[in-house]
């Protein structure tokens, strides 16, 4: 197959695992993903994590979605529905955490438990979206937010990203280089609303039907380095 170029139109960071993340101008990718991704996470006593979903080492949440999570000068603050803004690490925000589970919970970074799911970079395409929304009842507009990427990819990458992607190079930028290791099958946390995006159970049906519920691809890092916006993309 032959090379693909593209360029990097949006990154996105989400400090505290399942809460709302944030845009930003640029990333480090390193040996774990991308650098303060996932950092903190609802802890449960048990040592599982809170999640949208129940499955393995995550355990289901409801609710944390409508939390909003921020990098600021170094720290990470959640903003809460309520229009609290409490650091990560503040006894307030274990307590706000704790009311949503009804059950102790507490803010913890990452140790022992993993706060990914599976791939520790996510990516997926524009190309991509666009062909989704064709798809989906009312050919509405697919919000990126469904998907919580990291990266979004801008140009020649086709629909959906298939098999034929997989174990694939990536390179971005002049060092960062990335190898794609498999699909995202995806889960019903693409239906639920936050704020700004509405509950939609049709965007799960319809890649159940036609795309054996996988959409994007999880990457690994093979060499560290920046990722900023307009980054040339290559792949390989």
């Amino acid at each position: 197959m032959s090379a693909v170029e593209a360029t990097v139109e949006a990154l996105y960071r989400y400090p505290f695992k399942s809460m709302q993340g944030e845009p930003v101008d640029d990333v480090r990718l390193d040996s774990r993903g991308v650098a303060g991704d996932r950092e903190w996470a609802a802890t449960f006593p048990d040592g599982r994590v809170g999640s949208c979903k129940t499955w393995k080492h995550v355990r289901r949440l409801d609710g944390l979605l409508a939390y909003a999570a921020r990098t600021r000068h170094g720290r990470v603050e959640v903003h809460t529905p309520n229009g609290a803004v409490l650091a990560a690490g503040d006894p307030d925000l274990d307590a706000a955490l704790t009311t949503l589970a009804g059950e102790p919970v507490r803010a913890a970074r990452e140790s022992g438990t993993p706060h990914f799911d599976i791939g520790a970079v996510h990516l997926i395409s524009r190309s991509s979206l666009k062909a989704l929304a064709a798809e989906v009842p009312g050919g509405t507009v697919v919000p990126v937010a469904r998907f919580r990427p990291n990266i979004v990819i801008d140009g020649e990458w086709g629909p959906g990203f298939g098999d034929d992607w997989i174990g694939r190079e990536v390179s971005i930028g002049e060092t960062t280089r990335l190898e794609i290791t498999e699909q995202t099958e995806r889960c019903v946390t693409v239906t639920l609303p936050q704020p700004g995006v509405p509950r939609d159970k049709d965007v799960l049906r319809v890649l159940a039907e036609k795309r054996h519920t996988n959409f994007g691809v999880y990457a690994r890092v093979i060499r560290e380095g920046p990722v900023r916006f307009g980054d040339r993309v290559r792949v390989s």
